[in-house]
């Protein structure tokens, strides 16, 4: 969930309630709130957000869950309220509406990241790849809704007239006849779909084409409590899907992005010595997954080509043979590789912090 909205002072529709001075008022007007003020915020995100009615009389599985979505959202601002009148000096509401609003698109998030756990992947690494790569780009345009395309386009549309027919997904895969599926690469996906469109796309139009490419799919939420449901002849599969593959590769992208960013030393302590579950040398998996050449890796680490091709077999190095090739001691590699984890860890942890707070768009 976001974080919680705090200030100096509370918004002042507030006033009467969390000035109330016996149970009786304040529940009246706690009530009063959650009526006039949070329910219709809540139900014009829900059926925004869900494209439900909120009619009690429709029991399809989306209206049921959204007016279920509805109750909880009830339930926690009375909790959140009542807190706040017993300890007013501990947290403020500057705006509730906008407070109610936050707590509704945050539930809206968690809804369809459960009931979509491999689309809501999806999203989040094209999400990424657009805001990250230099020539790709989202926006919101003057419809509300969020489109992506080439940089340049950016300025120049008005999304206006944006809703042209995409390519199919056997003609994204023919501008890559000799290349699987699984092994495109998001930028490359996107690149292919800009140059066949010239146009903006609007961004879960490119979502539901990027699922069709690539085969991702989410199956319906089987209920455990299902009399007629045994797990023992529910097929078994071990292999992640390409959706989870994307999403290890472009953690790897973004942790090779923050070891770029290293001094050199630090660079070397860390990647010389870097290990796999199997005691082998991890480095050996950049070339292969195409994150850095070999020619860039010696780069990176300050050798030329032949020397670093005559420690490939070598790798990993212990820290005795690292220090006499760097010219330092073996305590300062170890402090070397130590500082270069922490400030990596420092760093990926404000990664996944943008990453969460960018759900909300």
């Amino acid at each position: 969930m976001l974080k919680e909205f705090t200030a100096e002072v509370s918004d002042v529709l507030l006033s009467p309630f969390l000035e109330a001075r016996d149970y009786p008022t304040a529940e009246e007007l706690l009530s009063q709130l959650i009526q006039e003020h949070a329910d219709p915020v809540i139900a014009k995100i829900l059926q925004s957000k869900l494209h439900v009615s909120l009619n009690g009389s429709q029991g399809n599985q989306e209206n049921q869950d959204a007016m279920e979505i509805a109750g909880e959202l009830r339930a926690t601002l009375i909790a959140d309220l009542r807190k706040m009148q017993q300890r007013p000096h501990q947290k403020s509401i500057t705006s509730f509406r906008d407070y109610v609003a936050t707590k509704t698109y945050s539930a809206c998030a968690d809804y369809f990241r459960e009931k979509n756990p491999q689309r809501w992947r999806l999203k989040n690494l094209l999400r990424y790849q657009l805001n990250q790569h230099p020539q790709f780009a989202l926006w919101r345009a003057d419809n509300s809704r969020w489109y992506a395309g080439l940089s340049q386009w950016q300025e120049a549309s008005n999304a206006g007239n944006l809703s042209g027919t995409l390519p199919s997904s056997g003609t994204i895969l023919e501008m890559f006849a000799t290349k699987p599926a699984q092994d495109l690469t998001p930028a490359e996906l996107l690149g292919a779909i800009f140059e066949q469109v010239r146009q903006p796309v609007e961004f879960d139009r490119l979502i539901a084409l990027a699922a069709e490419v690539w085969n991702i799919t989410d199956s319906p939420i089987a209920s455990v409590d299902d009399p007629n449901r045994d797990p023992s002849n529910e097929p078994v599969n071990s292999s992640p899907g390409v959706d989870v593959l994307l999403e290890r590769r472009l953690f790897l992208e973004n942790v090779w992005a923050e070891v770029c960013q290293l001094p050199v030393l630090q660079r070397a302590a860390l990647l010389l010595n870097l290990r796999d579950a199997h005691g082998g040398s991890a480095i050996f998996f950049i070339p292969y997954l195409g994150i850095a050449s070999h020619e860039q890796i010696a780069k990176l680490l300050g050798f030329t080509d032949e020397q670093f091709s005559a420690l490939w077999s070598e790798l990993p190095l212990d820290d005795l043979r690292l220090a006499k090739i760097l010219g330092i001691t073996r305590q300062q590699v170890i402090n070397l590789r130590k500082t270069a984890r922490e400030r990596l860890a420092r760093r990926m942890e404000k990664t996944e912090d943008a990453e969460f707070r960018s759900r909300s768009q």
